[in-house]
């Protein structure tokens, strides 16, 4: 039986997506798609249009077999750490091939350009740029001259370079953006968040508009996080640094989620790194936490077809899996229930349930 990989965040699952699953399963003739999912948020610290649960369910039918979540903690980082997490994650699931979509589907490029960053010379200018008051994609893009997904599909390169992993990345070309000349039969993500009427036509029917979760109805909670955690204690948030902590108390005036964004944003500071700090602050998760954690050694069932079942059952002997988890189980999982918790409070939800409940079964 053949098992490949996929790295995803479906916010929100789109038919491009789904033309990339076909795609994946067509040219690489797999049996069987293993997919690392970013739960409740993204990489870049935004909140999923949908609870991991329901994203599950949606990739469930949209013909993935097993469903891996990548953890609050292992996802809501910097584009190095989040590749390396997602490529830990598949290498305990045995996975030997690792297919993504790219703008310019050129796999090659990677090997090329690896060679270059390692070099002293790479390294010293990226540490220069930043110096300078560059971001690190700045600076690493200064190197790395590839669009955005491609510049993730050379972390996850890296990743298993440095873990000289017997792993294969291999590339769909990406399709459905507005901005050319391409048929308007897909869409990106972004251009349906930002427009979410653009959902009727380019997700399937069973991506549930009505389930969607409004980012803004985190600002109360957030701010009041903020208003009431003094500047000291602001400053042993994973991310706050560099002062950052003085500026988060200018919120006082702010009134929206856009709005302090908008308020703390620099050069320095991307829009990706204020929303991760953000989080980070309204979850209350301190650098110790983070700091202490090692890469991943388990992997969080969050669904699986029937097909995906039997193969869980062949490694379960070699890898630890979680499916339902309770607090103490694991300090990453603690973290998710407390996430989880809070978000139920916020959006009138019973996901904890979930948590707690069985994976996700597609029959």
């Amino acid at each position: 039986m053949k098992i490949v990989g996929t790295i995803v965040e479906y916010n929100p699952l789109h038919t491009g997506h789904i033309h990339a699953l076909q795609e994946i399963k067509r040219q690489s003739q797999a049996d069987l798609i293993v997919a690392v999912l970013s739960g409740n948020f993204t990489m870049r610290g935004d909140l999923s249009l949908f609870d991991k649960f329901e994203k599950t369910r949606q990739a469930l039918k949209s013909n993935i077999d097993i469903v891996i979540e990548l953890p609050f903690l292992y996802a809501v980082q910097n584009s190095d750490a989040f590749a390396r997490n997602a490529i830990e994650l598949l290498h305990l699931a045995n996975v030997k091939e690792v297919w993504f979509g790219s703008e310019e589907n050129a796999s090659e490029l990677y090997k090329s350009y690896y060679e270059k960053w390692i070099t002293s010379e790479a390294q010293q200018q990226i540490k220069y740029l930043m110096q300078q008051g560059k971001s690190y994609k700045e600076a690493t893009f200064s190197i790395i001259d590839l669009p955005s997904n491609d510049l993730l599909g050379f972390c996850y390169y890296k990743a298993i370079q440095e873990k000289n992993y017997p792993m294969t990345v291999h590339t769909i070309k990406r399709i459905g953006s507005f901005s050319s000349l391409e048929a308007k039969e897909f869409a990106s993500a972004k251009a349906i968040r930002t427009n979410l009427e653009l959902m009727k036509a380019y997700c399937p029917d069973y991506v549930n508009r009505n389930l969607i979760r409004d980012a803004n109805q985190l600002f109360p909670y957030l701010k009041f996080t903020i208003l009431n955690t003094s500047v000291l204690d602001l400053k042993t948030i994973f991310f706050v640094e560099e002062g950052i902590e003085h500026r988060l108390k200018g919120i006082s005036k702010i009134n929206s989620l856009d709005e302090l964004i908008s308020f703390l944003s620099t050069k320095r500071y991307t829009n990706s790194r204020i929303q991760r700090i953000l989080v980070y602050i309204l979850f209350q998760i301190k650098k110790n936490e983070v700091e202490e954690l090692h890469e991943p050694k388990f992997l969080r069932v969050l669904g699986y077809s029937p097909l995906g079942k039997l193969y869980l059952n062949e490694i379960k002997k070699k890898v630890t899996l979680y499916t339902n988890i309770k607090e103490g189980l694991h300090p990453v999982l603690d973290i998710e229930l407390k996430i989880t918790k809070l978000l139920d409070l916020i959006y009138s939800s019973n996901t904890l349930k979930e948590e707690q409940g069985k994976p996700q079964e597609i029959i």
